[in-house]
């Protein structure tokens, strides 16, 4: 290989240096936002779960049981485990909607990997 010859090769690789850098700027860019982005769907979440938290209480000290059907409680099978476990009668509710969030989002058998 003469000078010129070794001269482009290292043209060429700095150039191909120089677009996988850009890359990974770009990605590292693109994780920071996913990571933000998961950070808020966790704040929704506890959100929510405060919310249900002070529903199901508020059901809970209401005397008359009858009027509140889906906080009774009844044992379900933890999907993933086997194991009993005490929920209100509202969980199939969760169930539902965390598998067809889970298919729409291209999960397979959901059930795998939820309570």
């Amino acid at each position: 290989m003469d000078d010129m010859e070794a001269a482009i090769e290292r043209a060429e690789l700095r150039a191909e240096l120089a677009a996988l850098r850009q890359e990974v700027e770009t990605l590292r860019v693109e994780l920071e936002e996913m990571h933000a982005d998961a950070d808020l769907e966790a704040c929704h979440v506890a959100g929510l779960t405060a919310q249900l938290k002070a529903l199901i209480a508020e059901g809970d000290a209401c005397p008359d049981t009858a009027a509140h059907p889906l906080l009774k409680r009844e044992t379900f099978t933890h999907a993933r485990t086997g194991e009993a476990i005490t929920k209100t009668r509202a969980f199939p509710l969760y169930r539902e909607a965390f598998d067809a969030e889970a298919r729409r989002l291209g999960i397979d058998n959901p059930e795998e990997l939820r309570a």
